[in-house]
């Protein structure tokens, strides 16, 4: 190594899940970390299970370029305590937790320890249902605001988070979460597409009575829905397409790996997403990449998203009849440059400045901790 080079940085990763688990979270620390890889030597801490799983997975495994350390825990989605060594720790230079949950919680707590210094992005945070609420602002108030007072550093991930942070004296910088471009996929279809978890937080099941009314002008437009989730989430939207004696409009597809999803895309106009609460939108912005419209929920991420984008539709599901009547005229007065406009806005929010300024944050901590 010359004198002039930089040495490479020892960075942990921690998140609750990551592949085989599927979501935008995993997504999101799979894309950093492998441009990360060829400068930092990169581990990924995670859980040695996939939620809803009882299936063990390795507990050491390599990859792509990453090494994957998976830990024992007790407890479920919401809450769960992490088996976490200290001495595992301590080998790395500096360690990224993403999100807000009980890994963010024990290793703050580690600090104490002598572990090195920690940053966090806060991925929505922990309000992603209205369930439970008085329990997770105490949480949050209390326990959470202990956690993020030893933290160096914390993007959040839009300006709905960094105001969420504020209220309990948390100060952060905003950076939205980048995402990988599709090429231009646009070729004028009208078809609406939904991916991403199925979960309750996205309320999937509301894009039924919505599209039922879409389709009373165009017998031969398709919803497709993409993406994985629970047994039971899964049931409960198949009952509903059936319920709704619409099998051959929504087109349910499950989990598609990215060739196969950019295939759809290519047949759709529209990305849809009835989510209740989301902590950014990258979907959204990865749809609109390929000249696709977004359809939104109107929730304080998406309002957020429309402002910054000036690009697609903000919608109340919660009322079918009006949302489609909407959708359609809004649709009729539709120009072409507004997909130009999408694309353009999204190509902005691509990978490597968002990496190349969390390098700088990293190097500007590690140089401050000396």
């Amino acid at each position: 190594m010359d004198a002039y080079s930089k040495p490479a940085l020892r960075v942990l990763h921690v998140v609750r899940q990551y592949p085989p688990s599927v979501g935008g979270l995993e997504e999101y620390v799979s894309q950093l970390v492998e441009r990360q890889s060829g400068s930092s030597r990169v581990t990924v801490l995670t859980l040695d299970r996939v939620f809803g799983s009882s299936r063990k997975l390795k507990s050491i495994q390599r990859v792509n370029h990453a090494i994957v350390v998976r830990v024992r825990y007790v407890g479920f989605r919401r809450f769960f305590i992490p088996f976490v060594s200290p001495r595992l720790l301590r080998r790395y230079d500096l360690i990224h937790l993403h999100a807000l949950d009980q890994f963010t919680d024990l290793i703050s707590l580690y600090r104490w320890l002598g572990i090195p210094p920690i940053v966090v992005t806060s991925h929505g945070l922990f309000f992603h249902t209205r369930k439970f609420d008085a329990v997770k602002e105490f949480y949050f108030k209390t326990i959470s605001r202990m956690t993020l007072s030893r933290v160096k550093r914390i993007f959040a991930v839009s300006r709905n988070d960094q105001v969420k942070l504020g209220e309990i004296g948390i100060r952060s910088e905003i950076l939205p979460n980048p995402i990988e471009p599709f090429p231009w996929l646009y070729a004028g279809r009208r078809n609406l597409v939904y991916w991403g978890r199925i979960a309750e937080n996205k309320s999937v099941d509301r894009l039924i009575p919505f599209f039922r009314q879409v389709i009373k002008s165009d017998k031969n437009r398709k919803l497709f829905i993409v993406g994985s989730g629970t047994s039971s989430d899964m049931q409960r939207l198949s009952e509903g397409i059936r319920s709704a004696e619409l099998p051959q409009s929504i087109i349910r597809l499950g989990y598609l790996d990215r060739a196969d999803l950019q295939a759809l895309i290519e047949d759709c106009g529209y990305t849809i997403s009835a989510s209740r609460y989301e902590g950014y939108g990258m979907v959204q912005v990865e749809g609109m990449s390929a000249g696709l419209l977004p359809v939104m929920q109107k929730n304080s991420a998406f309002e957020e998203l429309f402002e910054r984008s000036g690009a697609g539709l903000l919608l109340d599901f919660g009322n079918p009849v009006a949302a489609a009547e909407r959708f359609l005229d809004w649709e009729r007065t539709l120009q072409e440059q507004e997909h130009d406009r999408a694309r353009n806005f999204a190509l902005k929010c691509a990978w490597p400045p968002a990496a190349a300024r969390i390098e700088a944050m990293y190097r500007d901590i590690i140089a401050s901790e000396c």
